[in-house]
């Protein structure tokens, strides 16, 4: 048996054996008791411009046709809110739940991504990187190509209901000069670290809050990338959930498993079919 096939049968054993224990729950929903096979799909950008189109930046059509293959199946997007108060508080799921996440905050997922969203009635996660929407505030010459989101537009998708925010860190986005994310800076000490990374997630959040009116729950890691003691500072900030960049479905049964969220970046030369059937084929 391919490697692929046995872990799929390793995850579907867990949540069965899982239900089992649960007890079970109806056909539309599933109780927090039982154990949810969560597929977390990443994007970044969207682009029609084919000659810039590559690992990080799809066309719109192809974001298209995930959100229909999506639906075909059954599939119902939720918040990462909404995962967050399955497991706090309880509440029910769709029974087939999938996150949807956009990183960075680009100017062409209010462009492109916002209208498919509405079009279809589906919900995504976007974290915007701090000082990159506030600079947007005067940037003279905007495009969808390279420009990020204004606070007002990221506003707008909040309002609507189709788009929740996640804290993306405010100035951290960086691989130069030996940064990386939210790693550790050579020759930093231990509470240096904590401290800069601390102030740096606060004030993206402060950010969030005061031009939307709400606070993210969610922190996604800037292109994945932690270091020792970087999931204690975001917990003690207060978040409930934490993405990273594995590829990996996700088993939630209980709050620590959404600390260690896995999302499957969305590949640019393959079908919706190829790329989500696998993925899928989990639940």
């Amino acid at each position: 048996m391919a490697l692929k096939q046995i872990k799929r049968a390793a995850i579907s054993l867990l949540a069965f054996f899982m239900i089992l224990s649960s007890g079970g729950c109806t056909e539309s929903e599933q109780c927090s008791t039982e154990t949810t096979v969560l597929p977390v799909l990443m994007y970044h950008g969207l682009t029609e411009n084919n000659s810039r189109q590559n690992r990080y930046m799809i066309s719109p059509a192809l974001f298209e046709q995930d959100l229909k293959y999506l639906r075909s199946k059954g599939y119902t997007t939720i918040f990462a809110s909404e995962l967050i108060s399955y497991i706090r508080n309880g509440s029910s799921l769709p029974a087939k739940p999938v996150i949807l996440t956009f990183d960075d905050g680009y100017l062409n997922n209010y462009t492109y991504a916002y209208p498919l969203l509405k079009k279809y009635k589906m919900k995504a996660l976007i974290s915007p990187i701090g000082i990159s929407a506030d600079e947007a505030e005067n940037e003279k010459y905007r495009s969808p190509e390279w420009s990020q989101c204004k606070w007002s537009e990221l506003r707008e998708m909040v309002r609507s209901g189709c788009v929740e925010l996640g804290n993306h860190t405010y100035d951290l986005h960086k691989l130069t000069a030996g940064k990386k994310g939210a790693t550790r800076r050579s020759g930093e000490s231990d509470i240096e670290y904590k401290q800069r990374l601390r102030e740096d997630i606060l004030s993206a959040q402060n950010r969030i809050e005061k031009e939307t009116g709400k606070k993210p729950e969610s922190f996604v890691y800037p292109f994945g990338a932690k270091s020792e003691g970087s999931d204690n500072v975001i917990r003690s900030l207060g978040f409930s959930a934490i993405f990273d960049c594995e590829n990996k479905i996700n088993t939630i049964s209980s709050q620590e498993d959404l600390y260690r969220l896995h999302r499957f970046l969305r590949p640019l030369d393959i079908s919706s079919e190829v790329f989500l059937s696998e993925i899928l084929d989990c639940h």
